[in-house]
């Protein structure tokens, strides 16, 4: 793998550094609409979290991501109240294109992003639009290339690419450009299972290895257990809950309440306690799990 040295990261450090991201009081209605499809939504995140947003179909995840670039309220029409800053910037105030610089959004399906004649040209386009010099552009977009494990494809048709390859293609089409923070919405969601194995590999090895704050919408429990720094559950547009993956997962009333399916582990372990096991927590991912059952006892 080539190395990644102009790709900024994250600050290291002890130090409390200032949030990347401030929700505050949100709420956004779309025209001829009863009901808002998000209502007073706050939370910040600081540079470098892992941040996963779970909920039902519906319950408004694609309204606030889109909330992160200005998409709302700028392109989608509706009424919004409350704030969004990104890296200091207003999204309602502040010009998309100039937000495009510090958040990257990737979309449930990469083909509506993918509009090039060539893997190279598709990656190059943001970094263009962006007014960067040709030999700095060229490096970047072999370094993203190489990232996501599509070095090799670069006169390929993005159409010709598998979908797994696409999404990815995607994912190396934003990280070029070196956003703050990258904004995932169900990108595995159309992908079979190897894709979705390599798509979210890439999703994990950008936090890990880039330091990049990643903001990801996902139904794939077992990858928000292993990898998400912080969960936040979305129910009909109000967010009711905001914590690490072992408070939420562990919480049994509160994903009934959002029709969330944990990880198998927790239904596992779940399962056991009612039979008589003793645990005095309850094991988010497979790691855990074999730590805690290897001592189970019954009673």
């Amino acid at each position: 793998m080539q190395p990644v040295s102009s790709f900024s990261t994250s600050p290291c450090g002890k130090e409390k550094m200032s949030p990347l991201v401030e929700f505050k009081d949100v709420t956004f209605s779309y025209p001829r609409t009863e009901q808002s499809a998000i209502r007073n939504i706050s939370f910040e995140i600081s540079p470098g979290e892992f941040v996963a947003l779970i909920g039902p179909s519906g319950a408004g995840k694609s309204t606030l991501c889109y909330s992160f670039n200005g998409s709302v309220p700028q392109l989608f029409n509706g009424n919004m109240a409350g704030s969004v800053t990104v890296a200091g910037r207003d999204t309602c105030q502040e010009e998309i294109p100039i937000l495009a610089q510090h958040v990257g959004l990737v979309v449930q399906n990469a083909r509506t992003q993918l509009f090039n004649v060539s893997v190279l040209q598709e990656v190059g386009f943001g970094c263009e639009n962006l007014g960067m010099p040709r030999e700095r552009i060229r490096e970047r977009v072999q370094q993203a290339l190489s990232f996501v494990g599509l070095s090799g494809l670069e006169e390929r048709e993005p159409t010709a690419l598998s979908g797994g390859q696409q999404q990815r293609l995607a994912i190396a089409c934003v990280l070029a450009m070196d956003p703050e923070v990258l904004v995932l919405d169900e990108p595995t969601s159309e992908l079979d299972p190897i894709g979705s194995e390599q798509v979210m590999g890439v999703i994990a090895r950008m936090n890990r290895e880039l330091g990049k704050t990643i903001f990801l919408v996902t139904h794939d429990m077992e990858f928000v257990a292993k990898y998400a720094s912080r969960v936040l559950v979305l129910c009909e547009g109000l967010l009711i809950e905001d914590g690490s993956s072992e408070k939420v997962f562990s919480n049994s009333a509160l994903l009934e309440r959002a029709r969330i399916r944990p990880p198998q582990v927790c239904e596992v372990a779940q399962g056991l306690r009612q039979k008589g096991y003793s645990l005095n927590r309850i094991p988010i991912n497979m790691d855990m799990a074999i730590e805690m059952f290897m001592g189970l006892r019954h009673g």
